[in-house]
């Protein structure tokens, strides 16, 4: 008696619908077998480096600028480096890179040598620079880079600064931008 129940049982289980789910747990179990040992669906590592190809784009758009835009933009360059020199001459501008600096000078002037000194963050066009290579020499001396490429001063790793920080130099911007200047 005991023997037949088991092959009883097991002559229910041969049923087709049976035997197909049979096979496609099989077929699966193999499919998430190969997919794991291929590595199909691993993470990738990611980088906050772009590929190091020529971005041919940036080259095509700098060709069809039109003049009035060309004009435009060097009388915009003209009046920057003029507010920069204003700054700078009133002790509100210390750049940490040799290229001039729209962010800082739109928000009413800043150190970026004391921001990176601090390591409390960076505004986003020093970051970009100093990672373009354009640090002042006082800067550059004290540069290096970590063994996964990030940029550290004085071994402390250069940050941007914090969102916050973006907000409170945004609102600076826009404060500035409504301020009524006497003539």
């Amino acid at each position: 008696m005991l023997l037949l129940r088991p092959v009883s049982h097991m002559l229910q289980l041969a049923t087709p619908a049976n035997l197909r789910r049979t096979l496609l747990s099989c077929t699966l179990i193999g499919l998430g077998y190969i997919l794991g040992v291929t590595g199909i669906f691993q993470p990738q590592a990611s980088s906050a480096q772009a590929p190091k190809v020529l971005d041919t784009e940036d080259a095509e758009v700098a060709i069809t600028i039109s003049n009035d835009a060309v004009k435009q933009i060097k009388l915009i360059s003209e009046s920057l480096a003029a507010a920069m020199e204003t700054l700078r001459l009133e002790s509100q501008y210390t750049a940490a890179t040799e290229t001039l600096n729209p962010y800082l000078i739109l928000t009413g002037g800043g150190n970026a040598i004391d921001d990176l000194e601090r390591g409390t963050g960076v505004d986003p066009f020093t970051f970009a620079d100093l990672y373009a290579g354009n640090a002042v020499r006082e800067v550059a001396d004290e540069l290096t880079r970590d063994d996964q490429g990030r940029l550290l001063y004085k071994n402390t790793l250069v940050r941007i600064y914090s969102v916050e920080r973006l907000k409170r130099r945004q609102e600076m911007s826009r404060a500035i931008l409504e301020k009524r200047v006497l003539p």
